[in-house]
């Protein structure tokens, strides 16, 4: 590390971005790695790849595509999560998730739209059926919840 680096505080990147607390950003966000949200973000974020963590003290605002999310502050609207969405004690959800997955800790709050869609099951994972004709048992794609 040459020493002007040194002299900022500069760290080299171990693949993963952080948006300090002081740090307001309005506008989109691409990200390519997992990112760390401390400060304040209005507008769009695509991290379709990664992990997005919303730190403690974080708030967002915006329309997330994420391949899993992580609140432990505070997310305002529309998610779109290819695999997990974690409300951890003490965060706040305000708006939509779709996701294959959610988990709510004792003490996370959420208020919005819940759709949980998995991939069809193929023929080997299919639930057994005695009288697939009866209706009785159905196979299940998605749960959606509304509050």
């Amino acid at each position: 590390m040459s020493a002007a680096a040194s002299s900022f505080g500069a760290v080299p990147s171990a693949g993963k971005a952080v948006i300090g607390p002081t740090v307001v950003i309005k506008g989109d966000i691409q990200s390519r790695e997992p990112l760390t949200i401390e400060g304040q973000v209005e507008g769009t974020i695509e991290i379709s790849e990664h992990l997005l963590t919303i730190a403690r003290g974080g708030s967002v605002r915006a329309h997330i595509n994420a391949r899993d999310l992580d609140v432990l502050g505070r997310v305002e609207g529309q998610v779109e999560a290819v695999d997990k969405v974690h409300i951890r004690k003490d965060a706040e959800f305000i708006g939509d998730i779709r996701a294959a997955s959610l988990v709510i800790e004792e003490g996370g709050y959420i208020k919005g739209n819940i759709d949980l869609t998995r991939q069809p099951a193929t023929a080997a994972t299919k639930p057994y059926s005695a009288a697939p004709e009866s209706g009785a048992i159905r196979e299940l794609s998605h749960a959606v919840l509304s509050s």
